[in-house]
This record gives C-alpha cells, structure tokens and sequence, in this order.
C-alpha cells in the first residue's frame, strides 16, 4: 500500500517494540507499507503492531 506521506523510516530503533520485526508490515525482511526491503530493527510511522 503506496502512502504520499513520508514514513520517516529509520535505520535503527532503540524502543525494541516498534522495530520493524514487531510490525504487521513486516514479512521476511521487506515492509509491504514502504514497498522496500527494511532491517528488522528499523523504524517507521506506519508501525501497527501484531
């Protein structure tokens, strides 16, 4: 799901519970919300937890 706003995305998040591997979002190592690969500590403003 493209969004035209900015995700802010992070690299690296020091809050564990939002890292990218907590988000439902996340599958193997690509964000479905950024439509790009993502680390799995990384950070954005889509973040909804599972």
């Amino acid at each position: 799901m493209h969004h035209d706003i900015e995700a802010d995305y992070k690299e690296a998040c020091q809050n564990e519970e939002k890292q990218c591997r907590h988000c439902d979002s996340f599958q193997n190592g690509y964000c479905k919300e950024l439509e790009q690969k993502v680390l799995p500590v990384g950070h954005c403003d889509f973040f909804r937890s599972v």
